[in-house]
């Protein structure tokens, strides 16, 4: 089937779903109801009250699961939304206690700063989380700010957002630019179509390296650093190292896209220290840095031996604490010897995967032919999960998906298929 057809059959598909659970008495027929909720029995430090509403002032439903029909603030601390008919939300929300205030972040990182409830969070990917944290005082709340740990509060409330989604007829067309595979002669990289950025490190005795390039689809163009390459010369181009940092952009474009992958490749030995010119504050966009172990710029990304560091305003590497990077929108952590992490992170007992450039994962991963979740704070999840269309998965306590029969806690059998969705009405032999 033609590429653009199967994407016209999926935006009808999911189009057509989310018309076929909107309630017919809703937002969009200019029905409003309310959805507040109170918590008689909150003791210090817990919400007393939360409303949920659209920017038209609608309010909007929570509870147990996606499909509560009423909402209800209990004991609790996990909340399921599903913003039907809403880009955002703005939240309402108090705390039992005198002087008690409440705040809202939009990750779980410790050293987001928080906002007073009320601001409009709007929500762009399917899935989103909202941390609501409850403090003694607003004084609290600044201490534990200032201290990098805005997590040291009364309670944290988590709402888990869900967004249908919405597919537009310009995107179900479009033809999106990706690279299948980018081959290295040396160094080597954790490559996904989706990750555009990449550091490689090769010695100080490799003068070039050699870069093959291949495309999804033999009709994208593709080019290494502004020299064109072809399937008649296998994607492949060599270019020369100076020492130190270099910088290799890999162009690829399709009909309606360019997208454009980078390698941030450093010659040299990882035991010795040496110096280039400029520096980037961005990891995603490195061309040179400052690579020496003891002068430098400040708040700014520096390479290290080799390795990447955070130099804070005093002059010292960051160390033990997960780091959000406002220019490239990324949390990363770095170790407590101040290097970036990669990899598999385990952080108070939760754990986390980190790209080949550092950046926190979320969203499905693939991992030695093993698919992984990592919800929106980039914590691994285990046991059931369900996506935006209502399938239903289930990681084991390695968090790796399962597929085939497996039995759940409760002692009951259930079938995943291959792609690891729960199979449901239909007849399977158990044979």
């Amino acid at each position: 089937m033609h590429r653009k057809i199967k994407y016209l059959i999926a935006a009808t598909l999911v189009i057509g779903a989310i018309s076929g659970f909107l309630p017919e008495n809703n937002l969009l027929s200019g029905s409003i109801r309310a959805y507040a909720a109170t918590y008689k029995e909150a003791s210090n430090g817990e919400l007393n009250s939360l409303t949920l509403t659209r920017s038209t002032g609608s309010e909007i439903k929570f509870g147990d699961t996606y499909s509560s029909d009423d909402s209800s603030l209990t004991g609790k601390k996990d909340y399921y939304v599903e913003l039907t008919g809403a880009d955002g939300l703005q939240i309402s929300a108090s705390a039992q206690g005198d002087g008690y205030v409440v705040k809202q972040f939009t990750s779980g990182s410790k050293t987001e700063k928080g906002e007073d409830v009320g601001e409009y969070i709007d929500v762009d990917s399917t899935y989103e989380d909202i941390y609501l944290r409850t403090y003694k005082s607003e004084t609290a709340y600044e201490e534990a700010y200032s201290n990098d740990d805005v997590t040291d509060c009364e309670k944290t409330y988590i709402l888990h957002l869900k967004k249908p989604t919405v597919v537009s007829d310009e995107e179900a067309f479009a033809e999106h630019a990706y690279l299948k595979s980018i081959y290295l002669s040396n160094g080597s990289i954790n490559f996904s179509k989706d990750t555009t950025s990449y550091n490689v490190n090769v010695n100080d005795n490799v003068e070039e390296i050699l870069v093959r390039a291949t495309p999804e689809d033999d009709d994208y163009s593709v080019s290494i650093n502004d020299y064109s390459v072809d399937k008649d010369k296998d994607y492949e181009q060599t270019v020369k190292l100076d020492k130190g940092n270099n910088k290799i952009n890999i162009e690829v474009e399709s009909d309606d896209e360019k997208k454009t992958y980078t390698l941030n490749v450093y010659r040299g030995n990882s035991g010795t220290s040496t110096t280039s010119a400029t520096q980037s504050n961005s990891i995603s966009e490195n061309q040179t840095f400052e690579t020496s172990s003891n002068v430098g710029k400040f708040n700014s990304w520096q390479r290290v031996n080799g390795k990447w560091q955070y130099i804070d305003g005093t002059g010292q590497p960051v160390k033990s604490r997960w780091w959000f990077d406002k220019n490239t929108g990324k949390n990363y952590y770095l170790k407590d010897d101040g290097y970036l992490a990669t990899g598999w992170l385990n952080d108070n007992n939760n754990w986390y995967y980190l790209g080949e450039s550092g950046e926190m994962q979320t969203g499905w991963i693939c991992l030695d032919k093993n698919w992984y979740y990592l919800g929106k704070s980039g914590v691994m999840q285990m046991g059931w999960l369900e996506d935006a269309s209502g399938n239903w998965y289930y990681l084991d306590g390695s968090g790796a998906m399962k597929t085939g029969w497996i039995e759940d806690s409760d002692g009951k059998w259930y079938y995943l298929d291959s792609a690891g969705k729960m199979i449901k009405d239909t007849v399977i032999d158990r044979s």
